[in-house]
């Protein structure tokens, strides 16, 4: 079987990404497929999400595993065609885990056939940068971390030297470190 992605973001209106793998493709296949063609760090983490129609979590595969003797699955060890089986399947693939980044993605339909090679079938448009510090211009928000800014919330009394507040507590023990 072959399966066709379509993969889309809400950072980026005019990003538009599809693929095609074979069915006995591993997730870990997949996620290398994304990595390469939008140019991301592929040493950074990520995770696949399968979701319900509203995109709520409902299965996560991680790139190492992370799940201490507990439930989960790993990317390499669950194939396209395990969890896979009808179109219109949800997924998110999250590329920026701390900023909680994703892209939206939905198996659009499966062929007759195999591909030994996964083929990008359209890619066009601005992909999201992978890290979120990257979408966020810093140049043009240099008023944002302006000394002055907070100086007028502490107010007048805020002592200048508050450590001389803190009574002497002496050197720690020299087995304290």
């Amino acid at each position: 079987m072959i399966y066709f992605f379509r993969a889309i973001s809400n950072e980026s209106d005019d990003f538009l990404f599809d693929l095609a793998m074979g069915g006995s493709a591993t997730f870990l296949d997949l996620h290398q497929t994304i990595q390469q063609h939008l140019n991301f760090d592929a040493t950074q983490m990520t995770s696949f999400f399968l979701t319900d129609e509203d995109w709520q979590k409902e299965k996560e595969l991680t790139l190492l595993d992370m799940t201490d003797g507990g439930e989960g699955a790993v990317m390499d060890a669950v194939k396209l065609e395990d969890l896979l089986t009808a179109p219109k399947q949800r997924l998110l693939y999250a590329f920026d885990l701390f900023a909680e980044r994703v892209l939206f993605m939905e198996l659009t339909h499966i062929t007759e056939g195999d591909l030994e090679t996964p083929r990008v079938v359209r890619l066009e448009g601005t992909p999201p940068p992978q890290f979120a510090e990257e979408a966020f211009d810093f140049e043009a928000e240099e008023d944002f971390m302006d000394d002055d800014l907070y100086a007028d919330d502490l107010g007048e009394d805020f002592p200048d030297d508050f450590s001389d507040d803190f009574p002497d507590m002496g050197e720690a023990p020299e087995d304290y470190y």
